[in-house]
């Protein structure tokens, strides 16, 4: 009986280990089989990390491209319509209404509205009445008047110049004219825009009394070439009678031989005188109108006459006609 509880008790020993051993085994062979699948679902779930090179530099994404911003131009809102606003400048005042688009407003509208009144006279800026109202529209009234007046004025006096060379010499008593203004009435009709004098309008010009005119002679007795007196050599001389012409009379402002008119060139016949001849005259009076050359002929002008040119009408009839000598030192072309 007690070998056989030995036994026993011996059996149950080996048969304890050999559990025990093998619960280990499979513990040990359970833990390696739940690492396997904790490592391959992390596998899973990791991503991809690209492998780097020396040499390829990894390609930098450009920056995304910002759309540019444009700002709408902001809208007033009333009532859910859109509005503009309407400007208007009259009689010193400045307004600003704004209007809605569906509403067909005119610059009649705008005036309505500021309580302006304008009249046939008065204009508007670039606008009719009916001009429909549009946004910041500009509308400005300009306030007309006129007004009707009568001013006296003055008339300046005119200044004429008398050249003289005979009357000089002959020491006539000559005596400068002053000058006197005129007067005269002028009505005109002034408008004015906004107060502010715009144009003048004649109506009518009366004169009231007529300018005098201011008279001064003139001494121009150096236009005349006098040399060192009478010539000591010379062709021949002759008795001659001389008178006198000047620009107003036959002759012009351009000699026969196409010259200039003036002093120092005189008309003579052709026929007695030629053309370009070159002489000395003098009046039996002592009067010297010295060289001079043939330029000119006239209808009246006829044998042994000759006619000298002088500055202005009062001296050609100051000298009249004389009687005088003619040196003459060149005789001109025949022609």
């Amino acid at each position: 009986m007690k070998k056989q509880h030995k036994k026993r008790s011996r059996d149950a020993k080996i048969f304890g280990r050999v559990s025990a051993i093998l619960i280990f085994v499979l513990l040990t062979i359970s833990f390696f089989f739940v690492y396997d699948i904790v490592l391959i679902a992390m596998s899973d779930d990791e991503p991809e990390v690209p492998v780097i090179s020396e040499v390829e530099q990894p390609e930098i994404p450009e920056e995304p491209q910002v759309p540019e911003i444009t700002e709408e131009p902001i809208k007033m809102y009333i009532s859910d319509k859109t509005v503009y606003l309407a400007h208007l400048r009259a009689d010193g005042k400045s307004y600003t209404f704004p209007f809605k688009i569906d509403e067909e407003a005119t610059v009649q509208t705008l005036l309505d509205r500021a309580g302006v009144k304008i009249t046939e006279n008065d204009y508007i800026n670039l606008y009719e009445i009916t001009t429909p109202l549009f946004e910041d529209i500009y509308v400005e009234i300009g306030r007309i008047t006129y007004e009707e007046v009568t001013e006296t004025v003055a008339i300046p006096y005119q200044t004429e110049y008398v050249d003289m060379i005979y009357a000089i010499w002959k020491k006539n008593n000559l005596v400068d004219t002053e000058g006197k203004n005129g007067t005269k009435t002028i009505k005109k009709r002034i408008k004015y825009v906004n107060g502010k004098e715009d144009t003048v309008t004649i109506l009518s010009e009366k004169i009231t009394k007529q300018p005098t005119t201011a008279v001064v002679y003139r001494d121009v007795s150096h236009l005349l070439d006098l040399g060192n007196g009478k010539p000591a050599d010379y062709i021949f001389d002759m008795e001659v009678e001389l008178t006198a012409y000047t620009y107003v009379e036959e002759g012009g402002l351009v000699t026969f031989t196409g010259d200039d008119t003036r002093v120092g060139y005189v008309a003579v016949d052709r026929s007695v005188i030629p053309m370009h001849s070159y002489m000395y005259i003098v009046t039996d009076s002592g009067f010297v109108y010295g060289y001079c050359y043939a330029k000119d002929t006239g209808g009246a002008i006829k044998g042994n006459k000759i006619d000298l040119f002088l500055p202005s009408l009062k001296d050609t009839n100051m000298f009249g006609r004389q009687k005088g000598t003619a040196y003459i030192i060149t005789y001109g072309d025949t022609e």
